[in-house]
């Protein structure tokens, strides 16, 4: 008995200091910090640009319809190996917009995130991300019972679940599935709007070409209107394309030309609910980045875009207030850095 618990014993010891040896791995930081400016961060229409710009109280006090941003973002990313000597890699990610000129905008973002090597090119990850409040706007609202109107603040909360799965297909090809789960929580009184969504993703990466890196994204979704106070369905499905282009040149320069199209239909046949029976919606985004090589942990990366939303329906102020385009640009600077972890 007394040699058994010694085997026990110096097994325990073996497999603890076998284990604490492998978290030992470098963790990775990185900081940034990114002056901006955005030209219409609200979404606002034509109409309401016009509106807010007659009426000071039309958005509740906002005196801007466009503003200079600050963004401040810190990530860490540790590699341990845990499993058969491959890497599990951990990764967490701090946002933060401020609006100088529209104060009520700005939120904070947050995601951990795990991505498990299985060895020959295939890799499987999960990770969560969340908003805990954003501010859409004020919207004007007709109490039930009175009848009287008043402007209300309408904030949401986000987050979403994903779990995914990688692997190569040819070189350094890549295909990556992805299956997600987005909830997505309006504070009272907009509660009705309340959506639980499911997503699926196929991301195919291209980097065997030279100078080119290509990537594209295809998303299908369906949003089912979590509401138990009122008759109407604000449900719908949806389809996301995100074309991405990286060129690169003499010296490892290289700039990203990044392409969006989204395309929502609602679900909705109640004509007494104009603002979503009928309605369907397109939207294209442009992202521009310059990618400077650069010697050292500095990176400077600025950079530029441009999103418009084209909204068709059966009532034609629906399609009026509901289409909006928006411009940006900024510069992004950021640091790297390791805390070395071999001692």
């Amino acid at each position: 008995m007394r040699k058994f618990l010694i085997i026990l014993a110096l097994s325990t010891q073996l497999f603890s200091q076998s284990f604490s040896q492998r978290l030992v791995a470098p963790v990775f930081y990185e900081i940034g910090v990114q002056p901006n400016y955005q030209s219409n961060p609200l979404n606002l229409s034509d109409i309401e640009i016009l509106k807010a710009s007659q009426n000071s109280e039309y958005l509740n006090g906002i005196e801007y319809s466009s503003s200079n941003v600050l963004s401040l973002s810190g990530r860490l990313t540790y590699s341990p190996k845990l499993f058969a000597g491959r890497k599990t890699r951990f990764a967490a990610l701090v946002n933060y917009h401020r609006y100088h000129d529209i104060q009520e905008r700005s939120y904070q973002t947050y995601s951990i995130g795990l991505k498990q090597s299985l060895g020959k090119y295939r890799y499987f990850s999960i990770g969560y991300w969340i908003l805990p409040e954003y501010y859409l706007r004020n919207y004007l609202m007709r109490d039930p019972q009175t009848q009287l109107s008043a402007r209300e603040v309408c904030n949401f909360g986000t987050d979403r679940f994903y779990l995914g799965f990688e692997h190569r297909i040819y070189k350094k090809n890549t295909l990556e599935y992805r299956l997600t789960v987005r909830n997505e929580i309006y504070q009272a009184p907009f509660s009705h709007y309340d959506m639980n969504m499911l997503e699926g993703d196929l991301k195919l990466r291209i980097t065997q070409l030279n100078a080119l890196t290509l990537g594209t994204e295809f998303q299908l979704g369906a949003s089912d209107n979590n509401n138990s106070y009122d008759d109407k369905d604000r449900s719908y499905k949806y389809l996301n394309i995100r074309p991405t282009l990286t060129v690169r040149f003499p010296g490892k320069h290289r700039i990203r030309l990044a392409g969006r199209y989204d395309q929502r239909a609602y679900q909705s046949e109640q004509h007494e609910d104009p603002l979503h029976a009928g309605r369907y919606q397109d939207e294209y985004r442009l992202d521009l980045t310059i990618l400077p090589s650069l010697s050292g942990p500095i990176s400077i990366e600025p950079y530029a875009g441009y999103r418009e939303r084209n909204v068709d329906s059966d009532d034609p102020g629906v399609r009026d207030l509901k289409s909006f385009s928006r411009y940006w640009f900024g510069i992004r600077f950021g640091f790297k850095s390791i805390i070395d972890m071999y001692f």
